[in-house]
């Protein structure tokens, strides 16, 4: 993919998530990107389409990010082991989503799985959520398990894990608790998630 492509994309991303779809013109796209309003069509075909292309890239980013957690080495470590790497893993995942472009991701995610577009991309998340969900099941399945637990609670872990996400959202957009208590808020539904307790 050229250089023209990728800035599309990247301009795609912040725009769409600091302003929804319907808000965000291909000349704001174009004006955001630096190429010129032909990159547009010539790439894409327009503006559904480009949408389209920024929900299947973040898809596949969100893809690596699962695999760079390597569930399949996870099952196999130790019980103190698993709990070092279970921290680090959901501290990389909340971190993905609050980095460099990370908010304009995260408006995104969030308006997709509260509202979905009317451009046939929604099924691009549900296949990300659905990768989401497959992934962190491995590898608290395998956790609980160790510890002699029930797995029963996976599914209601999942859901904290989504939610941590969209108050990350709210939050960015109104400060409503200064940065060490957000930390504190997320070192606690850590160890709610490792330990079943605040």
């Amino acid at each position: 993919m050229d250089k023209t492509y990728n800035k599309l994309i990247e301009a795609g991303i912040q725009l769409f998530g600091d302003y929804g779809f319907d808000a965000v013109s291909v000349r704001d796209i174009v004006r955001g990107s630096g190429a010129n309003l032909s990159a547009v069509s010539y790439h894409f075909g327009g503006k559904s389409e480009l949408y389209k292309a920024v929900i299947e890239f973040l898809t596949q980013e969100m893809k690596d990010q699962l695999t760079a957690f390597d569930p399949e080495t996870f099952v196999t470590l130790t019980l103190d082991k698993m709990e070092t790497r279970l921290r680090e893993i959901i501290f990389e995942f909340h971190q993905l989503f609050t980095s460099a472009n990370g908010i304009s991701r995260l408006n995104i995610f969030t308006r997709e799985t509260a509202s979905p577009d009317k451009n046939l991309s929604h099924q691009y998340f549900l296949d990300m959520v659905g990768c989401v969900r497959e992934c962190f099941t491995r590898i608290l399945s395998a956790y609980y398990q160790k510890r002699n637990e029930p797995i029963d609670k996976v599914n209601f872990v999942i859901i904290l894990l989504i939610s941590m996400l969209k108050n990350t959202s709210q939050n960015h957009c109104i400060e409503l608790i200064p940065q060490e208590e957000r930390d504190d808020v997320l070192t606690r539904l850590i160890d709610l998630i490792i330990y079943s307790k605040l």
